[in-house]
């Protein structure tokens, strides 16, 4: 059983973050043409736009996306049951896309006087409301299928959506100029919105028209918790905006775009391999949460197979971390390599706390998951601000390591007291083996020829297959 779960695992692995690599080159080729043919205004509307969305999104969207998958997981084994909270869940789709787009429409004429210094300009501001009423609905349909465990579908829908958005948005760029902009972004929902509806689920009963209090009454459950999750997302935001501030007051606002680099690299391109087994684990560990036996398996299962995937990756990025700052960027920002190579290594404690914390929604318990958080932006903010005036790019590494030191340590205290949780001996000699592998290779990185650490980062790599393999097995 172990075998075949670590197995789908790795394929689901391998799945999800090629589409989100897919994702990342189209939106590499995408803002590459337009900075080509719309220059740097082109860029500042996306920019413009994409945030004003996002941050409505924040307070309008309710979670869904997320907070939906537990209920849906939770009754995927009985028919009736699904038919009747996919109804609800796509009631409460179309309810958060309409609260959206309200909210985006009446606050149009305000953004356009904030943004571009006069309230007429508030027409591309009320076109993207069509964008995030798709975007609510996009969100119902992907969490039928990431709950109903149709992941396959799910990667399809995404892809093809993203290439066609692209495809559409390109001859755009060129023949429409400015005004391509607001139109390649409902471009981009529609398109993935419609490949999603082809592989959509489909219950097998028929499903009922629940009324208003019956649709409440399903959907507080998720809703409550989509807030939680919400308000969570938003206390780090505001942590991560507080500090970029603080930081361009400190220094320079080209201090800030090193920062935002070596961030990038750490957060969203290590980051796809937490993202794409998160898509797999979330709806397993909902369908556990009743039993804290196989709750307390799945979680160390996790910790140790997504340690064997990330170890080899941290450090073989340790030792090419050089080039893979020339390719993706530029020799001036071989500033950032001392920042990187150290927090590089914060992926080993960012698996196991990220196992654990899910845990927190996977029980439906939004209140732990808010305090956590919550603690988790307090502490951040001061713990990057000494490690900065302490050491600059390099003192940001350091407060990597020690910001989620500080993280885990606060998860595994509700995980352990609050759920009765532990980790197994197994889980905690691999974060061990894990933790000293990117430790010998960042001191070989400071001190030994490249050749020399690249040759540690593969023999740390070997000695992860072993281990693996038997988890495959």
């Amino acid at each position: 059983m172990a075998g075949s779960l670590s197995r789908r695992i790795v394929k689901v692995m391998g799945l999800f973050s090629g589409l989100q690599c897919v994702n990342i080159v189209c939106s590499i080729v995408k803002m590459k043409l337009v900075a080509l043919w719309l220059h740097a205004a082109g860029v500042a509307l996306f920019g413009i736009f994409q945030s004003a969305m996002e941050t409505i999104a924040v307070f309008t969207d309710l979670g869904l996306r997320q907070s939906t998958v537990r209920d849906v997981a939770k009754n995927a084994g009985s028919p009736s049951l699904l038919a009747r909270i996919a109804t609800v869940v796509r009631r409460w789709s179309v309810l958060a896309g309409l609260l959206g787009a309200t909210v985006m429409l009446s606050a149009s004429p305000f953004l356009g006087k904030w943004f571009f210094g006069s309230y007429s300009r508030f027409g591309g501001f009320a076109a993207v409301a069509v964008a995030m009423f798709l975007n609510c609905l996009l969100y119902g349909e992907q969490s039928l299928l990431q709950g109903t465990g149709r992941l396959r579908q799910l990667a399809k829908a995404s892809l093809w959506g993203t290439l066609l958005g692209l495809a559409l948005s390109v001859p755009l760029f060129r023949w429409m100029g400015l005004d391509s902009v607001v139109l390649s972004i409902i471009l981009y929902s529609l398109c993935i919105y419609g490949f999603t509806l082809l592989y959509r689920f489909r219950p097998e009963e028929k499903p009922q028209n629940p009324g208003l209090r019956q649709l409440w009454r399903e959907g507080q459950g998720f809703v409550r918790l989509g807030v939680a999750m919400s308000l969570a997302g938003f206390l780090t935001s505001l942590s991560h905006l507080a500090f970029i501030a603080l930081l361009t007051a400190m220094s320079s606002i080209e201090e800030v775009g090193y920062f935002q680099a070596g961030d990038t690299l750490i957060t969203r391109y290590i980051g796809l391999i937490f993202t794409a087994i998160g898509v797999e684990f979330f709806p397993r560990l909902v369908t556990a949460e009743k039993s804290r036996r196989r709750m307390g398996l799945f979680v160390n299962h996790e910790i140790t197979l997504l340690l064997l995937v990330v170890t080899p990756v941290a450090t073989l990025f340790i030792a090419m971390r050089s080039l893979i700052v020339e390719i993706l960027y530029s020799g001036t920002f071989a500033v950032i390599i001392p920042f990187i190579t150290l927090a590089v290594t914060s992926c080993v404690l960012k698996a196991a706390s990220w196992c654990m914390a899910y845990c927190f929604i996977a029980r439906g318990d939004g209140r732990t998951y808010v305090t956590v958080e919550g603690i988790d932006a307090l502490i951040s903010l001061p713990v990057l601000l000494l490690g900065y005036r302490w050491g600059e790019l390099e003192g940001i590494g350091w407060a990597y390591l020690v910001w989620y030191a500080l993280y885990t340590l606060i998860v595994w205290i509700f995980y352990r007291f609050k759920y009765g949780l532990t980790l197994s001996r197994t889980t905690m000699l691999t974060i061990l083996f894990a933790a000293a592998a990117c430790a010998v290779t960042v001191i070989a990185a400071r001190t030994l020829p490249g050749w020399a650490t690249i040759a540690i980062a593969l023999c740390v790599s070997a000695g992860c297959v072993v281990p693996l393999r038997r988890l495959l097995r």
